[in-house]
């Protein structure tokens, strides 16, 4: 009875200390509400919860908005906005799924945020708009009901891992190509050094230039010529993880900058060769010293790449083609018959929807690799099977798409509007 009493005398106290702490950096807390109320990339998600937040905030700490320099109207006018904004992200994502099959719960919602507020938009326009995403979508569903066979490729496309900061997604996407025709896995570490072997980067390490920055950014095709001229180099013979530093705690610039050292003589060789021996496990300590001895900083990484994977397998009867998108259905069919014939593909795309689902197309190019298909029976949707290079654990940020040990489901027509262009390997 006591502890009740007590628990009945606290409850009131706490409550208001809770509600008098909460107010404590209210100007702060705003501050950071309004950066992304009204960021670059509020036009693309949906702010009205943000805003309720920021609007509850202000009234319940009895902020005056005036003498932070904002109008008392400030977030009525950012909800019209956000309101406008977000019928035409609804529209964007139902006019584009409705290609790739059913979008009935989507249309359903949209007719039900439309019956919620007040809008200067004609009726009729909206009648048309609807019109045309229910035929669009029940043409599109019929074709893809016969055509969307399921498909999965992913086991003998090998494991997922992760490229980590640096941009190696390229490389990882060549090497899961390449592994999947010849049933061995190759090293994407062997792909992005083959890439920048050449006279070309050879000044840029000269001039101090790390690797990882230039292996940053690369082409798949040009990748895979240049690893096939030489010899596709196996992951047992050389880690692609460790360069990331995913398991030796010696990213690829670190290691570099430690190479260079030893070159330098600044620090002892054996001190390098302790770090990189688990990246080049073929190795002994006299062959380390002997290229070493051999090399210069342009050189020395490279070929101690060369002098580890000795023994590369070669692909001559392996060709490479790429195709860009010109015309979105054509497109949609090409990577259509490559699944069918279970050929993975390769996209080159902007990425920025794996956030914001609703967002069009972004900036943030990535490479990775499609290994299947399949009908959603729960939304009616055509959906690939995206392979990504961020290991098992990765997951879109969007709640849009299905995550499944570092792959996504994605519908097909958001993955084909954001796809550039493609390559596979015949």
């Amino acid at each position: 009875m006591k502890k009740l009493i007590l628990v009945m005398l606290l409850t009131p106290a706490m409550a208001w200390t809770s509600a008098t702490s909460s107010c404590d950096n209210a100007k702060e807390d705003l501050r950071h509400l309004n950066l992304a109320i009204f960021g670059d990339k509020s036009s693309n998600i949906d702010m009205s919860p943000k805003i309720h937040e920021a609007k509850a905030l202000v009234n319940r700490c009895q902020m005056n908005l005036r003498t932070l320099g904002l109008t008392d109207a400030i977030y009525d006018q950012a909800l019209e906005k956000n309101r406008r904004e977000e019928i035409v992200r609804q529209e964007f994502i139902l006019d584009l799924y409705s290609t790739s099959g059913k979008v009935d719960e989507r249309l359903a919602a949209y007719k039900k945020y439309l019956t919620e507020g007040n809008d200067s938009r004609p009726a009729v326009r909206t009648e048309k708009f609807l019109k045309k995403v229910k035929k669009q979508a029940a043409q599109s569903y019929a074709e893809e009901s016969k055509t969307c066979t399921n498909i999965d490729l992913r086991d003998k496309s090998g494991p997922v891992f992760n490229q980590g900061t640096d941009g190696w997604c390229y490389a990882f996407t060549v090497a899961n190509m390449v592994s999947y025709r010849i049933d061995q896995q190759v090293s994407a570490a062997g792909v992005a050094f083959a890439y920048a072997d050449n006279e070309f980067y050879d000044l840029f390490r000269m001039v101090g230039v790390t690797q990882d920055l230039i292996t940053n950014i690369g082409f798949t095709t040009f990748s895979f010529r240049a690893a096939k001229a030489k010899g596709f180099c196996l992951e047992k013979d050389l880690p692609s993880e460790g360069f990331k530093g995913i398991y030796t705690n010696v990213p690829l610039a670190a290691l570099d900058r430690l190479g260079k050292k030893a070159l330098r003589s600044e620090i002892a060789r054996e001190e390098f060769i302790t770090k990189a021996r688990a990246l080049f496990p073929n190795l002994s300590k006299e062959q380390f010293i002997e290229t070493l001895k051999k090399s210069n900083r342009a050189t020395y990484l490279t070929s101690l790449v060369n002098k580890n994977c000795s023994n590369r397998i070669r692909t001559d009867d392996l060709e490479m083609t790429f195709f860009t998108k010109t015309n979105t259905k054509k497109f949609g069919h090409k990577i259509d018959e490559l699944l069918s014939k279970k050929t993975p593909v390769e996209i080159g795309y902007n990425a920025d929807f794996f956030v914001d689902a609703y967002s069009p197309t972004g900036t943030a190019y990535h490479s990775s690799l499609l290994v299947g298909r399949r009908m959603n029976t729960k939304t009616g949707q055509c959906e690939y099977l995206l392979k990504n290079s961020y290991g098992k654990e990765w997951r879109p940020e969007s709640p849009e798409f299905e995550a499944d040990g570092g792959h996504a489901w994605i519908p097909k027509s958001r993955m084909i509007e954001a796809t550039r262009n493609a390559s596979y390997i015949k």
